[in-house]
């Protein structure tokens, strides 16, 4: 449901799509080594399971990096629109 109407604030929406890019590539670099971790931990051998686990905790760093932007994308996105948050 996409709204022609012009925005409030052009500038914050801006900002906004553009906080959306990085986020998206940092979540699909955090995959990398989240998927063999995953597998890692599935197949469970005592040496695996803790590399797996490293894996998984790697691949947290970017993951948080990406869902913050998101959520600042949508916070930024939402002000554009002078809607309240609460």
């Amino acid at each position: 449901m996409a709204s022609h109407a012009p925005v409030p604030d052009p500038q914050l929406e801006r900002q906004g799509r553009r906080m959306i890019r990085p986020a998206l590539r940092f979540l699909a670099i955090s995959l990398i080594p989240m998927i063999p971790g995953i597998v890692l931990i599935a197949i469970g051998h005592d040496g695996l399971l803790g590399l797996g686990i490293a894996l998984i905790f790697i691949a947290s760093c970017p993951v948080a990096i990406g869902i913050g932007l998101l959520c600042s994308a949508s916070i930024a996105r939402w002000a554009a629109r002078h809607k309240l948050f609460a």
